[in-house]
């Protein structure tokens, strides 16, 4: 039983086009100017996808199945628990890496915690240097945490119009 999809549908449906414009494969891609070509000093600005403990929350939807299992929960309450599990282990995921991102230089923008994305601005070299950071599982451009925050904000707006 899949508990929850909706951050990994996200993010594979964002990965493709963004691995294109990181590789610089987008068509749509204007030319740079004389002087606007970016150097490793200059600082840039990324989406960090940001993933929780594996292991915890492995540990954690062992628990709920023993739960549902048992009939001492039902499926809906089951589903609601791993979505917490997710929701807070992601959060701790996030503060970890937001402390290690200022110690290597980089600023924190924002962050679709839903989704584990949060923007990040800094030194090029810094930024890459943040994939091996254990929380963090991908770089992408911009305009993905632009996607995240529309689509986390059309999700609320369904979920309060229908709750």
């Amino acid at each position: 039983m899949e508990f929850d999809t909706g951050r990994r549908r996200f993010l594979e449906l964002t990965g493709v086009g963004a691995a294109a414009t990181l590789a610089g494969c987008n068509t749509g891609q204007t030319e740079q100017t004389e002087g606007s070509t970016a150097t490793n000093g200059d600082a840039s600005t990324a989406a960090a996808a940001v993933e929780p403990d594996q292991q915890k929350l492995q540990e954690r939807e062992s628990e709920i199945r023993s739960e549902l299992d048992s009939g001492n929960i039902s499926q809906t309450e089951a589903r609601e628990q791993y979505r917490e599990a997710q929701s807070q282990l992601r959060q701790e995921a996030i503060t970890a890496f937001e402390a290690q991102a200022t110690e290597a230089g980089i600023s924190i923008e924002g962050s679709v915690d839903q989704f584990g994305i949060v923007l990040v601005n800094g030194p090029a070299a810094a930024l890459i240097e943040a994939l091996y950071f254990d929380q963090v599982t991908a770089l992408f451009p911009e305009s993905t945490f632009e996607q995240a925050q529309s689509q986390a904000q059309t999700q609320t707006a369904t979920a309060t119009s229908s709750g």
